[in-house]
Parts: C-alpha cells; structure tokens; sequence
C-alpha cells in the first residue's frame, strides 16, 4: 500500500496585447481676410473728414468687413480596427495518479517485500474492507516499534502487530487523525505482521504513512530452574498431581521433558497453557519405552492430552514448533481425572 503524489495543475496566464491608436491633431483654422476694421478706416479718415454719409457708410463696411469666419474642415480619425491577439490553448492538466505501490497485500499470502527499519512507507486505504498487510523478520530478540502517521482527514486507521497464526501482540486504536504507535519486545525470532485497516472512512487519494523502527531486546527476565531437561534421562520430576510448572523454550533447539508415575490404572490430563503469542508450542506423552502414546500440535495459546494410562513412569515433552520466548514462561500441569 503507500506514496504516490497525485502532479498539480499548472496555471496558464494569457498575456493581452493592445495597441493604442494614434492620437489626431485637433485644432481650428484662423481665416484670413483683406478687410479693414472700422476703427482703422476712421483713424485713417481723420475726425473732419467724417460727414453723415460716410458715418452712415459705417454699418455697411462692418458689416462687409465682419463677415462670419470660415471654420477650417475638422480630420476624422481613420477607422482603426484592432489587431487580433493570439490566444495560446492552455495545457491539459493531468490526470493524477493514485496507484498504490504495495497492492496486493490484503493478506499474508500477497506481501512481497519486508519492512525496512527508517523507511517510510506510504499507501492508501482504497475502500471500507481495504486491510494492508507489512511483514517484517525478526533474526534476534528485538524491541519493534510501529508509528502510523499521516492518516487523512475525515478518517480513522488502526494498526496491529500480529504472528503468522494472526495472534496479536498489539494495538493501536485512537481515535480521528491521531498517530499511532506500537512497542513490543518480543525474545522470540520470525516473521510477523503490521497491519493497517480502516476503523472509520476511508480514502483513495490520500496516503497514511507507516514506518518501523528496531531495537535491542533487553536482558531477559526469565529463569529456567529445570535445566538441564532436554532428555528423558534428565527429566524433571517427578511432577506431582494437580500442580502447575513453569518453565521457559529459551532457543528454537530447546526442549523440555518432564517425568510423573501412577500405580494405579487412571485417567490423566495433561495441559500446556500461558504459551506465548510469538510462539507455536507443542505437546507429547511418551512412555518409559519411548513410545509416542498421544500428542497435541494445534496451533493456539493451548494444548491438551486427555488419556487412560496403566501404572508406569510416563515422559510429558514441550517443545516448540515456531518461536520462543526468554520473557514469558508456559505452565504444564498433569491432573486425574475420575471415572
């Protein structure tokens, strides 16, 4: 699942060109006359030469000598038509792509690559029942943390950190766009799972981030007082009826044998319970010959042998099929049954 960035669009600006007309010249013509004006033609009369009839020749000369002026023709602006301006077609803006780079991963059969501790990675929740699946191998005891980050808006993702048979080792379940995050130390080796799942909404477009982080397992807490065990001669015992032993498988190669006796035909039931999450432990009832009478392998938290036995020393096995821890010890308990 993951991170795919849709493109953005890119803005096209389209510049406008324009062009000014011309700016015309405006003005009015003076006209121009030849007349003389009254009062040049009385200076040059003379005040004793004007009589009456040359004063009454007065309003015919200004009226010649005044006559309405001639308006110089006004230039009309040619018609200017405007230039056309091209216009560039914008670009089409690109389809973005949200193609998720880890599908398909929805269960443990389809993850391809492993987590890589510091790498980020980004995927998508494309619908409700969307489930991505992150292995990540553990060599050595470590601390494992997970951070989901960057989980869109207008949803809610959780995220889980399981072994191969979907046991939980833990959660991270708050609500809305908070982070999430797992820390777990687990003593056992393998292959586990980080998985990241819609609680609330979903989205197609936008991606979540999650991220692995590895660490040092601490010391170990646990103490194997039974060792050494690992062999019918050096089985523990012999158990007493109806009481619980606790013990560790401190490595992929251990194994550990315990001894009880009964002189007496009886029903017995042996239980293997408090097996670790990271673990698949296994069940076997041997007799002193060393014959295999009865086994348990289921893969789950528990495993239970119920069988009618004749007196005799019998030999109770624990040992692992996948897993171990160092951390968290199993109990064995052999109790009677009553007819």
């Amino acid at each position: 699942m993951r991170r795919s960035t849709a493109p953005l669009a890119s803005d096209l600006t389209t510049r406008q060109l324009r062009r000014r007309a011309p700016r015309e010249r405006r003005g009015i013509a003076r006209p121009r006359t030849n007349t003389i004006s009254p009062a040049a033609l009385i200076k040059r009369l003379g005040h004793a030469a004007l009589s009456l009839a040359m004063v009454a020749t007065l309003p015919l000369l200004t009226a010649c000598s005044m006559g309405e002026p001639t308006a110089a023709p006004t230039a009309i602006p040619a018609e200017h038509t405007p230039t056309a301006t091209a216009t560039r077609e914008p670009s089409p803006t690109p389809t973005p792509s949200y193609e998720d780079p880890y599908e398909p991963n929805d269960s443990m059969l389809q993850v391809s690559d492993r987590l890589v501790p510091g790498q980020e990675y980004r995927g998508f929740i494309s619908k409700k029942d969307d489930i991505d699946f992150f292995s990540l191998e553990i060599e050595t005891p470590q601390t494992v943390v997970l951070v989901l980050t960057d989980i869109p808006p207008e949803t809610d993702y959780d995220l889980y950190l399981v072994t191969g048979e979907e046991d939980i080792l833990g959660d991270s379940s708050h609500p809305g766009q908070q982070d999430e995050y797992i820390e777990y130390t687990t003593s056992s080796v393998g292959v586990f799972y980080a998985l990241v799942l819609p609680f609330e909404n979903f989205s197609p477009t936008e991606t979540y981030t999650l991220r692995l982080e590895l660490a040092p397992a601490p010391t170990p807490r646990g103490e194997d007082s039974y060792e050494p065990n690992d062999t019918p001669e050096q089985a523990t015992g012999p158990l007493a009826l109806g009481q619980t032993y606790q013990s560790y498988i401190w490595d992929e190669g251990d194994v550990d044998v315990y001894a009880f006796g009964i002189d007496q035909p009886l029903t017995v039931q042996i239980s293997l319970t408090h097996i670790t999450a990271v673990a698949d432990y296994d069940l076997f009832l041997s007799n002193e010959a060393g014959d295999l009478l009865a086994s348990s392998t289921r893969a789950i938290d528990r495993e239970t042998i119920e069988l009618s036995l004749q007196p005799g020393i019998y030999y109770v096995t624990v040992e692992t099929f996948s897993g171990f821890s160092q951390n968290e010890p199993y109990s064995v308990q052999v109790n009677s049954i009553q007819p």
